[in-house]
C-alpha cells in the first residue's frame, strides 16, 4: 500500500514537471511561429498546443466519470481565441483534478477502463513528447527534464508492443540504437525521428 502511495505521489510530480516542460516552450512562441511545422504529422505548433489544451480540459471530466460524449465535446475551438491563456487555464485544471482524484480507482476512456494512475502516466508521457515536438518546431532547447524522461521511458518500454498495435493513437515505434540516450529512446518509442 505504501509503495502505491509513493508511486502515485511520484507520478503527480512527473505530470507537473511534464506540464512545466510544455509551458516552457509555449512561453517562447513568437507570433510568427504558431504555424511552424512540428514532428507531429500534419500538426503545426498551434495544433500541438491545442491538442495539449483539449486533453488537459478533458482530464477533469474523465476523472469525474463524465460520459464519453461530454468528454469529446471539448474540441480545438476552446483554444482559438487565446491559445496561451487556454493552455494556462487547462493545465491548472488538470493538475487540480489529478491532485484531488483517487489514483487507486479506475477511469473510462471510451470503451476502455483503466487504472486512474495509468491515465495519469499516459498524460505525463503525452505532455513530455509534445514538449519535444514544440521545441523542434520552435527551434529551441530540445532537452526534456531527466526525471520526466526516466519515468516516462520506464512506462513506455513496458507498453511498446501494445502501443504499436494502436496506430490511431501512436506513431509506430522506431528501433533505437544500442547507444541511444534515454530521451532518444523515449521519443523513438513514440515514433519520433531524432
Amino acid at each position: 500500500m505504501l509503495g502505491d502511495v509513493t508511486a502515485a505521489t511520484a507520478w503527480l510530480r512527473i505530470h507537473q514537471l511534464a506540464i512545466s516542460e510544455v509551458d516552457y516552450r509555449i512561453r517562447q512562441i513568437l507570433p510568427g511561429y504558431w504555424g511552424a511545422s512540428t514532428p507531429c504529422a500534419e500538426w503545426d505548433v498551434y495544433d500541438v498546443v491545442t491538442h495539449c489544451v483539449v486533453e488537459n480540459l478533458r482530464t477533469p471530466l474523465i476523472l469525474e466519470g463524465a460520459s464519453f460524449e461530454r468528454v469529446m465535446s471539448i474540441e480545438s475551438e476552446v483554444a482559438a481565441e487565446d491559445p496561451e491563456m487556454a493552455w494556462e487555464v487547462s493545465w491548472r485544471n488538470a493538475v487540480a483534478a489529478f491532485s484531488e482524484a483517487d489514483l487507486e480507482a479506475t477511469v473510462s476512456l471510451g470503451q476502455q477502463v483503466l487504472p486512474t494512475i495509468e491515465f495519469l502516466q499516459i498524460r505525463a508521457c503525452d505532455l513530455a513528447v509534445h514538449a519535444w515536438d514544440l521545441a523542434v518546431g520552435l527551434a529551441i532547447d530540445e532537452r526534456i527534464d531527466e526525471e520526466v524522461v526516466a519515468a516516462t521511458l520506464r512506462w513506455a518500454e513496458v507498453r511498446r508492443d501494445q502501443m504499436s498495435q494502436m496506430p490511431e493513437l501512436f506513431d509506430p515505434p522506431i528501433p533505437s540504437a544500442d547507444d541511444a540516450d534515454p530521451q532518444t529512446q523515449l521519443l523513438e518509442i513514440f515514433g519520433r525521428e531524432v
